[in-house]
């Protein structure tokens, strides 16, 4: 019976690894998108937006929308 338990913690740990890991990949997508949508409300070619944040040029200009 211990190594079902065991089984079922390292699951649950790595479960909550890969969550961890999506939300801090998911904070820095939003986090590029604001830092983009400033870029843009200053004028910054869409280039160098793109070249700063590592968002693509299609991602960039649908924020413009």
């Amino acid at each position: 019976m211990g190594n079902f338990v065991e089984y079922i913690n390292e699951g649950r740990e790595e479960g909550l690894k890969q969550g961890l890991k999506q939300g801090l990949k998911q904070g820095e997508k939003n986090k590029s998108i604001e830092i983009a949508k400033n870029m843009l409300k200053l004028n910054i070619d869409v280039n160098i937006i793109s070249q700063s944040t590592g968002l693509n040029i299609e991602e960039i200009n649908k924020l413009k929308e």
